[in-house]
């Protein structure tokens, strides 16, 4: 993929470690390769698949799904797990492209995916990913939060912060963004090479039973 990021909002200026490119392209995602770059978003609609995520949360509410291989293997497994409605066939070609193109950005021959429906938040405190990086997309609810580098107290993120407050980590008065459903993002986590330390902190939004979640991600093995 070649860098072409039509939106890079900076973060911190002094630090440059956590802007975040952001297009309708998706070759914006291969930015993630810039030291600069924390984060790298690809705003895409879902059309179709949107329904079928909503089908598949009243369908199998309690859904969860995480495995390893390549595009083919998961897509396949998925295929005999999901319930049978229209737009599946186009649900599962999404999620063949999501894997193929993060093996192809990071030259990897298997990826670890989860799929799982959630009914509340997974990670609700502000944090880094203790990992190179991550993909991750929201198909139906709230999509994942974040913060700008100038927003973040990092000694408050963690054990070094309130476990009551959910905020915890969060300048006062700072901003909390919120990925759009069907956002697909790479987010660096602190063992990403040369910016070691200085993930991208997010955290997952509130959901509940009658505002579930169907959230992907998408890991290195």
């Amino acid at each position: 993929m070649q860098a072409s990021a039509q939106n890079i909002e900076n973060s911190d200026q002094v630090v440059g470690l956590l802007s975040v490119a952001k297009s309708s392209h998706q070759e914006v995602l291969a930015d993630i390769y810039q030291p600069n770059i924390g984060m790298t978003v690809w705003q895409r609609s879902l059309a179709e698949c949107a329904d079928y995520a909503q089908s598949l949360l009243r369908l199998s509410p309690n859904f969860a799904y995480s495995s390893q291989g390549n595009a083919d293997k998961i897509t396949a497994l998925l295929r005999r797990l999901l319930p049978e409605h229209q737009g599946k066939d186009l649900f599962l070609e999404d999620i063949h492209l999501l894997v193929e193109m993060f093996a192809c950005l990071f030259d990897l021959k298997e990826v670890g995916l989860r799929l799982t429906a959630l009914s509340s938040a997974m990670c609700p405190r502000f944090h880094v990913d203790k990992i190179p990086c991550r993909m991750v997309s929201t198909y139906a609810g709230t999509g994942s939060e974040w913060l700008h580098e100038a927003h973040v107290i990092r000694s408050q993120l963690g054990r070094g912060g309130n476990v009551n407050d959910h905020n915890s980590g969060l300048l006062h008065g700072g901003v909390i963004n919120r990925l759009a459903i069907g956002d697909v993002a790479i987010m660096k986590g602190d063992e990403w090479p040369m910016s070691l330390g200085r993930g991208m902190v997010h955290r997952s939004p509130a959901a509940n039973t009658e505002d579930k979640r169907l959230f992907l991600s998408i890991d290195m093995t």
